[in-house]
């Protein structure tokens, strides 16, 4: 639905460079990066706001990198949600529709926007002005407006950035579910990979200007492609090692002798390695299992620190003299180890929960033994 092909922009002393993209049709896709990463930037582009230096665009099959906003058949929704300050809730949904109704009957517009404002819970709210709208209430409009020209494409810069944790996941599910109904191409863009998760089929994870890598959530969350792009999901443990292959199993050895063990594969020749593990892949025990873990790897540590995150528990495991490994535990498990500093706990990382890439970061000779 939509293809990004070499584009390039510079705007002062920042830039998108070479970006390439493929939306599929009715997929919700996700622009995931931290702030100034050039998500609003690459979004503002897709929608004709932004001329572009180089590159082409392409929505439904048509070349559109010339195109005026207007006419690419694209809604919307900005960060500042951009509602008319002096037009009721009713007269900002049904401003598109006016513009485009094309010979249509204004009762037929007046019906159409009743029915945007049932659905998005809006109907009570009708002659309401903006300023005395709440954050939420304020969303669900200029959502409503940009869904109500039946947009091919639906283009969502930062939607639920200005209401709380708990609107939050509410309105995401409420993204979610409009997309799904209709059947629309929708790109979303955000910073929170639990806001992510929560929405997007697929995602491209940007970067000063690039894009880093593209995947299903769970692929970036668990499959980082490179050092950058773990440090943004927060992958939590990144061991440089050094490496070594036996048969199917690629057997790892940190700066201080402590092993691990990977599925492979490395991620490429001559280079220096990092193995990533997932917090949640860690897992402790309190006394020493009966059974070592089937094809994994069994540590004895010293916990070095407890931190208490609500509804879970991170503890930080000393497992050698340099080599610490952060492990997140269920509240309860952590009560029940009565885990706390100081306490000797056993560590099993399994070989799946290994993933490996390269230390781009790291200087000198290539850790491959």
């Amino acid at each position: 639905m939509i293809r990004v092909e070499a584009l390039n922009l510079s705007v002062g002393s920042f830039a998108l460079r070479d970006i390439c993209l493929h939306v599929r049709r009715g997929e919700y896709f996700v622009l995931l990066g931290p702030t100034g990463s050039g998500k609003t930037l690459l979004l503002e582009c897709l929608c004709g706001l932004n001329r572009v230096d180089s590159g082409r665009i392409w929505i439904g099959g048509q070349d559109v990198t010339r195109w005026e906003p207007r006419r690419r058949g694209v809604g919307y929704l900005p960060q500042d949600y951009a509602l008319f300050p002096q037009k009721t809730v009713r007269q900002n949904v049904a401003f598109g529709l006016y513009r485009h109704q094309h010979g249509r009957a204004g009762a037929d517009v007046e019906s159409q926007t009743a029915g945007l404002m049932e659905q998005l819970g809006l109907s009570h709210l009708a002659d309401r002005l903006p300023e005395r709208l709440s954050g939420g209430e304020k969303q669900r409009v200029a959502l409503a407006r940009a869904l109500a020209v039946q947009p091919r494409v639906l283009l969502l810069d930062e939607p639920v950035a200005a209401v709380d944790e708990a609107m939050r996941d509410s309105l995401c599910r409420l993204l979610r579910h409009l997309q799904q109904q209709t059947g629309t191409t929708a790109v979303h863009v955000c910073h929170n990979f639990a806001e992510m998760m929560a929405v997007a089929d697929r995602a491209a994870v940007i970067d000063q200007g690039r894009i880093l890598q593209v995947g299903t959530p769970r692929e970036i969350l668990q499959r980082p492609r490179n050092r950058r792009v773990a440090q943004f999901v927060q992958a939590g443990n990144l061991l440089p090692v050094r490496a070594r292959i036996d048969g199917t199993r690629v057997h790892l050895e940190c700066a201080d002798g402590v092993a691990l063990c990977a599925s492979g594969p490395l991620p490429g020749d001559n280079c220096r390695v990092l193995a990533v593990v997932r917090p949640e892949n860690v897992r402790l025990a309190a006394a020493r299992p009966q059974e070592t873990p089937r094809a994994g790897v069994l540590l004895e540590g010293t916990i070095r620190e407890v931190v208490d995150q609500g509804f879970s528990v991170k503890a930080y495991v000393a497992c050698g003299a340099q080599t610490e490994l952060a492990a997140q535990l269920g509240r309860h498990e952590a009560i029940e180890m009565e885990l706390g500093a100081g306490r000797r706990v056993w560590v099993t990382v399994r070989p799946e929960d290994v993933h490996l890439i390269a230390d781009e970061a790291a200087p000198g000779t290539p850790l491959r033994g």
